[in-house]
């Protein structure tokens, strides 16, 4: 039976704890026997019920030169003996692929979700060159921004995994906003979802809807370290009766089929889950030029993209959709994201990257 240890000691849960959850779900069920490497306290019980998927807390991540930590990684990887090593979270990349080194782990699988300066030139040097770990990275964009640094990433060594989806059941219920949040049956419902972070530009909301009609309004699913912070800037604007914050959100197919449009305002990406899911659900989008949401949409094809920070243009985006101005056809996303973004695509790419020798 293969083996593959997954490290993702996060205290936050969003788009790279969501694809660390789905490649240990396909790898399980496809017979790998999988190891998930959590903060203890931290979300073990998302990972509880997968099959061949064994949650393995540890106390501490450490900074880059805590002997502790590595130590800890080395027993864990020699009891284990892993075919592959992933790390999701670049802060891990250095412990991580010091301990697979020390342990005796062949392949080690870096990933990059946004794009990142290279700021410790002789560590990525020792990574990359010497310790010979490969880069995983979710778009073009963020490829070619990698390969800007040839001192450490080649073509050899940076392979693109697209973010997979399955496209939703259709029998869903959806979530009834205006229902749920007693409003107005012409209310626009406007979806958001990402953990509360500057990045996520969510404290740009009062300032799009304040160029949009009354009955516009948004729902937002998601947690984070920024949210007391991002949410008091929000509550004093007169807008925010207009932005009704849900929290934590398990089902967001309901979600995603509640809503009328969905926003992505994001200041930095890789390739936004959240983006290829609300298409996946048929539902028309605007986005910032962020890396991966060129692809996503086409160049403009399947959806509205506008500049980062610019809430005149995103705002123009969502009036658009609203008036009927653009249109986009839900079973034309649907087809769009299950072609080039489906799930076995991302299920394939990844088996190859994790135990074949020379991935393509």
């Amino acid at each position: 039976m293969k083996k593959a240890v997954l490290f993702c000691p996060s205290r936050v849960w969003g788009g790279i704890e969501k694809n660390v959850h789905l490649r240990a779900r396909f790898l399980g069920e496809a017979g790998v026997k999988v190891y998930v490497v959590l903060l203890q306290g931290y979300f073990a019980d998302r990972f509880a019920d997968l099959e061949n998927v064994t949650v393995i807390e540890v106390k501490s991540r450490g900074g880059d030169l805590n002997l502790f930590v590595v130590a800890n990684y080395v027993k864990i990887l020699r009891k284990i003996r892993p075919d592959v090593v992933f790390a999701a979270l670049k802060k891990d990349w250095w412990l991580v692929t010091l301990a697979s080194s020390l342990a005796g782990v062949d392949r080690v699988v870096l990933y990059l979700g946004i794009s990142r300066r290279v700021k410790s030139p002789i560590k990525y040097f020792a990574i990359f060159r010497l310790m010979k770990a490969v880069l995983m990275v979710n778009s073009d964009s963020l490829k070619n921004e990698m390969l800007k640094y040839p001192r450490f990433f080649d073509d050899r060594n940076v392979f693109k995994v697209c973010n997979g989806f399955d496209l939703p059941p259709p029998e869903e219920t959806p979530m009834n906003f205006r229902e749920l949040l007693n409003l107005p049956s012409d209310t626009v419902i406007v979806g958001c979802a990402g953990r509360f972070s500057p990045q996520k530009g969510f404290d740009l909301l009062p300032d799009i809807l304040s160029r949009l009609p009354d009955n516009v309004h948004v729902v937002h699913a998601g947690e984070g370290e920024f949210e007391d912070e991002i949410k008091s800037a929000i509550n004093n604007r007169q807008e925010a009766a207009r932005i009704h914050f849900l929290g934590y959100r398990k089902n967001m197919h309901a979600f995603f089929k509640g809503i009328d449009l969905f926003l992505l305002c994001s200041r930095n990406e890789g390739m936004a889950n959240v983006l290829n899911e609300a298409m996946s659900h048929g539902k028309p989008v605007v986005s910032t030029l962020v890396p991966g949401s060129e692809e996503l949409l086409a160049h403009g094809k399947y959806g509205v993209l506008a500049d980062v920070n610019d809430v005149e243009a995103l705002a123009r985006g969502i009036r658009a959709i609203v008036d009927g101005e653009h249109v986009y056809s839900p079973e034309e996303l649907r087809d769009w994201i299950h072609q080039e973004f489906g799930l076995h695509r991302m299920i394939r790419e990844t088996n190859r990257l994790f135990f074949e020798s020379e991935p393509c």
